[in-house]
This record gives structure tokens, sequence and C-alpha cells, in this order.
């Protein structure tokens, strides 16, 4: 179970750097817009949260 949830961490990691890297040549939004909040930039924060799930994950796998 704790390889399949690193597993899915870094998929979505992935998924959050792509993100970022689209976002630094404005083909997708770089910040999320809320309304009367300040502008969140939330890849980098995800991927960073998912980065570590994944590496929980595998902590000492054999």
């Amino acid at each position: 179970m704790k390889i399949k949830i690193g597993k899915i961490a870094l998929f979505l990691a992935t998924l959050a750097v792509i993100w970022l890297l689209l976002g630094m040549v404005n083909i997708v939004p770089f910040l999320i817009e809320l309304p009367q909040e300040t502008s969140i930039r939330a890849h980098a924060s995800l991927a960073v949260i998912f980065l570590l799930i994944g590496s929980w994950a595998f902590w000492n796998e054999d």
C-alpha cells in the first residue's frame, strides 16, 4: 500500500512540475486567482508536498 501511495504521489508531483514549466512559458495559468484573496502559486507547493509523500513511501524499502 505504501508503494502505491508513493507512485501516485510521484506521478502527481510530475504533473505539478509540468504545470510549473508550462506556466513559466504562459501556456497555462501560472497563478490561481481566488476572489478577495492574493494570488496563489500552488503548483510549486504541490510539487514539494507530493515529493515529500513519495520519499516517505520509499523510505527504508528493500
